[in-house]
């Protein structure tokens, strides 16, 4: 457990460090690169990188890909779980005033960042999970 959580830190510590930009350094790209970082081989970062620059954009790439939600899409990749199951590490979708929002298991709370930074989350905001690693 304490490389997982060495690995969780910094990949959260790095993601909050860049600017927000959609599409490379969003809640979704926080999402992808924790997925990534622990484990490798899914190459989520490399598979969705800028393919989107603006939250319109973002929901025409959900379309595209056939997926009516953020939760479909990393069904397609990831394990789904309860939101009470998550580790830390797991991902979460967040259900914000109706507005999806990719989060990172820290515990007993969750992580996203928005473009006004980063935001803490309990279980009963995720509307669902996924194993990661």
């Amino acid at each position: 457990m304490a490389n997982r959580f060495r690995t969780v830190e910094a990949t959260i510590a790095g993601e909050l460090a860049k600017p927000y930009v959609y599409g490379e350094s969003d809640c979704f790209f926080l999402g992808c690169r924790m997925a990534d970082a622990l484990d490798p081989s899914l190459g989520l970062v490399d598979r969705y990188w800028r393919s989107y620059s603006t939250l319109s954009g973002a929901q025409r790439a959900l379309r595209r890909r056939m997926c009516k939600s953020l939760v479909e899409l990393f069904e397609r990749h990831l394990d789904p779980i309860a939101p009470a199951m998550a580790r830390i590490g797991d991902i979460a979708v967040l259900d914000l005033a109706g507005a999806e929002h990719v989060a990172i298991c820290l515990g007993a709370r969750f992580i996203t960042r928005t473009e006004h930074g980063r935001s803490f989350h309990g279980v009963a905001e995720c509307a669902a999970a996924f194993r990661a690693g």
